[in-house]
């Protein structure tokens, strides 16, 4: 095998290591917002409930979900 094959292999691996990397990085960030929104809501919800000088529960039917 001679010197330009060698490095055409090692930067074929290097480029899929780095196509990996980014996959997982992307997956990452995706449930970390899926995540993110959830908790938006949850606090959304508490907030709202939280407050005990307008009823809101009988304009919001979201709310009993």
């Amino acid at each position: 095998m001679n010197e330009a094959e060698k490095k055409l292999r090692k930067r074929h691996r290097h480029i899929e290591q780095a196509t990996n990397v980014n996959r997982k990085h992307a997956d990452i960030m995706k449930t970390e917002s899926i995540a993110r929104h959830e908790r938006s809501r949850i606090q959304v919800r508490s907030e709202v409930l939280d407050n005990r000088q307008i009823d809101y529960k009988s304009h919001m039917k979201w709310l009993e979900n």
